[in-house]
């Protein structure tokens, strides 16, 4: 029979490991309004994107307004 591992950073782990971790609600939110006041998109239609998605379109609608507003 094997040997088991020793725990991870010599304690008890706070959670389990290798889980996903959640986006922050308020991000998750503010993201959603950005995108929809700019684009007139539903929130269904952002939420249909993934994630990285999503965070590339509020991206290029900051660099739209920096460059709009001479920053």
């Amino acid at each position: 029979m094997p040997l088991l591992r020793p725990p991870l950073r010599g304690g008890r782990l706070r959670g389990a490991p290798g889980g996903i971790l959640t986006y922050a609600t308020d991000r998750l939110y503010e993201e959603i309004a950005y995108v929809a006041y700019y684009l007139h998109w539903t929130r269904e239609e952002i939420l249909d994107l993934e994630h990285a998605e999503r965070q590339r379109f509020v991206r290029e609608i900051g660099a739209l307004n920096s460059r709009i507003s001479g920053d």
